[in-house]
This record gives structure tokens, C-alpha cells and sequence, in this order.
């Protein structure tokens, strides 16, 4: 943290982007309690919220079971995911909410693609909320991928999964929604490669980037493929988008080395978990054409940071797809090239 502080070019700026300013919006802005949102579009729809079990992603879908509506719950670890699922099945059965959990590991191709073969089993979807993400301090590649973690996780994956739904989402009769979970931090990255490729071979160097360094990374490829992919969709199908929960007592730095300092700092200024999945409902709320491909956070969208327009993000924003085809398998590059080639 100490490192970030002194070197990071964007620590001391006091541009909205920067830290102390979202940290002044995170500390003075009213969240709306999540008890007090509006839920009545999500009935009768089919939901699907990865990472549903602890955090922003399980209270927003305690939430949702308060309508009518199909939720779709993932996670890594069976056990917690079907324990995360009978209790919010439990929670209103007056609402008629039915719940699914599907079994699915974000560090393997192979967990993703049984995901896949489970996904047939429904007709349609209408809305997506990619909320799984992790923070590490220790550098670990994935044994299947052989990519570091993070970047695995947080971004590859999860373009391979919202590759995966678009076609269910298009198959709706109504407008439907694809969020994906980002953060403030994307505002803070800074890579020096102005290809995947190369900034790819760089983050599997243990010595290339700090652990802040790749997350706030990682955040930034999830916001410049938000931006890529909507670009590729016609909004008046599906609306694309990318949000913020704020930072949030959520469970997010359970890797943390300094795991009672990060508890203390989470306690201290953190929104509660309830509050940050009050952000992905109102931002399903306000999404539109207008603001097709843009940044939701502290109850409003957002102009795009400054880090999104720099020379290397602008190379690898319009550079993303071909470059990442050649990291994800087979077997989901044809819908990719589908979606590309429109």
C-alpha cells in the first residue's frame, strides 16, 4: 500500500477519477439501502449473479427473492453454493422466487465449459450481473491456464462467460441486461504495454507488477471490454454495461497477507455489502442506449476515467479480441468470432 502511495501516478491526484476524491464519494454520498429499491422489473425474469455466495453478489440476489423471478447462482466451492441458495430460496416463499446454483470455478476452462453444458438447459435470460472478482497479495498462476490469477478471474474468464451468455440474452423477446462488476480502481492503472499480448506475458511476471498493480489492471481490461463488446451489440437487444459496489466490506480481500489490517480499513470507510448490491439494481435501473458501454457508480453513470483514453488503453481496447482469441479455448471462439465479425 506504501508502495502504491509514493509511485503510483494517480494516488496524490485530485482529478474525480483519483483516490481521495472516490474516497470522499464513498464516505459523504447517500447509498440508497438496498431494502428500498425498486425490484418490480425483475419479475418473472430469469436472473443469473456469479459469485453469489458471500458479498455484494448473495444480497443482491437476497434481494431480487423478494419478486417473482428465476435466480441462477454460481460459485466455485458446491457446498457454500448450495447452502447460498437454500437460504435465499428460504427468505421469501410468499414471492414465488425459484433458485438454481450452478457448480462453476473461474480458474478453470474445464469448470467453465460443464457451466456451458448446464446453461442449455434454460430457453433464455435476461439479465446477467458478472460479479465474481478476487484480490490477491500473492502472485499464483492458475495450474490449468497457467495465467496469473487475477487476470484470469477477474477479466479473461469473465469475457469467456459473457461470451457464453450473449446468446441467451439475445434470445429474449424484451430488452435485456449484461453488467459486469468493475471498480473505482480501474481509474488507477497504469499499463505500459499497448497490446493483450505483451501486457498478458507481463502480469505472469511474479516482478513486472505489484498485487495492486494487477487488480486495478484487471478492473480496467473488464471497463475497455465492456466498451469493445457493446460496441459490437445493438443496444435495442441488449444493453451492456459495467458498475461499481463501491469499496465494501465484502469478503473481497480474504487474500489479503495483512488480513487485520484489511478488515480494520474495511470496517473503517467501507459500504456493507447490502449497500454496494444496491448499486448493480440501480444501475440495471438505468441503463439505456444512452449509456450503452458505460461506467455505473455512487448512484449515477459515469463520464469514462481518464485511464480509459490513454494511448496504450485506447491500443488495447480496439486490439482486445484478437488478442485474447488466442488465450481462450476452442470451443468459445466461434461465438466470439460470431459477435466480432458483425
Amino acid at each position: 500500500m506504501l508502495v502504491f502511495s509514493l509511485f503510483n501516478p494517480y494516488s496524490l491526484s485530485l482529478d474525480s477519477d483519483g483516490p481521495f476524491p472516490v474516497l470522499g464519494r464513498l464516505l459523504t454520498s447517500r447509498c440508497m439501502p438496498i431494502e428500498d429499491t425498486n425490484i418490480s422489473s425483475f419479475a418473472n425474469k430469469t436472473v443469473l449473479i456469479t459469485g453469489a455466495t458471500s458479498g455484494c453478489g448473495f444480497h443482491c440476489a437476497k434481494a431480487l427473492s423478494r419478486v417473482n423471478c428465476h435466480l441462477i447462482l454460481t460459485a466455485r466451492n458446491r457446498e457454500k453454493g448450495e447452502a447460498a441458495s437454500r437460504e435465499i430460496a428460504s427468505m421469501n416463499p410468499s414471492s414465488g422466487a425459484t433458485v438454481d446454483f450452478l457448480e462453476m470455478d473461474m480458474t478453470s476452462y474445464t469448470s467453465i465449459y460443464t457451466f456451458r453444458t448446464k446453461l442449455q438447459q434454460y430457453s433464455q435470460l435476461d439479465v446477467a450481473i458478472l460479479n465474481a472478482g478476487m484480490y490477491s497479495t500473492d502472485f499464483n498462476l492458475c495450474p490449468e491456464t497457467e495465467l496469473e490469477e487475477t487476470l484470469q478471474v477477474n477479466f479473461l474468464s469473465t469475457c469467456l462467460i459473457s461470451l457464453l451468455l450473449i446468446p441467451l440474452l439475445l434470445k429474449c423477446s424484451q430488452q435485456s441486461r449484461l453488467l459486469f462488476i468493475s471498480s473505482e480502481a480501474h481509474a488507477w492503472a497504469a499499463p505500459r504495454q499497448t497490446s493483450f499480448q505483451d501486457l498478458q506475458t507481463q502480469l505472469n511476471d511474479p516482478a513486472a507488477y505489484a498485487c495492486y498493480e494487477r487488480y486495478h489492471i484487471s478492473k480496467l481490461l473488464l471497463v475497455l471490454w465492456t466498451q469493445r463488446l457493446s460496441s459490437q451489440i445493438d443496444p435495442e437487444k441488449l444493453l451492456i454495461a459495467s458498475a461499481s459496489p463501491g469499496f465494501c466490506r465484502s469478503g473481497l480481500f480474504r487474500l489479503f497477507n495483512f488480513h487485520a489490517l484489511a478488515a480494520f480499513l474495511e470496517k473503517l470507510v467501507c459500504r456493507t455489502p447490502d449497500k454496494g448490491a444496491s448499486q448493480y439494481i440501480l444501475a440495471l435501473g438505468c441503463m439505456s442506449k444512452e449509456t450503452h458501454g458505460a461506467f455505473y457508480s455512487d448512484n449515477k453513470f459515469r463520464r469514462p476515467a481518464t485511464a480509459t483514453a490513454t494511448y496504450s488503453a485506447v491500443s488495447l481496447r480496439n486490439s482486445l479480441w484478437d488478442d485474447i482469441q488466442r488465450l481462450l479455448p476452442t470451443w468459445i471462439q466461434g461465438v466470439g468470432q460470431d459477435i466480432f465479425a458483425i
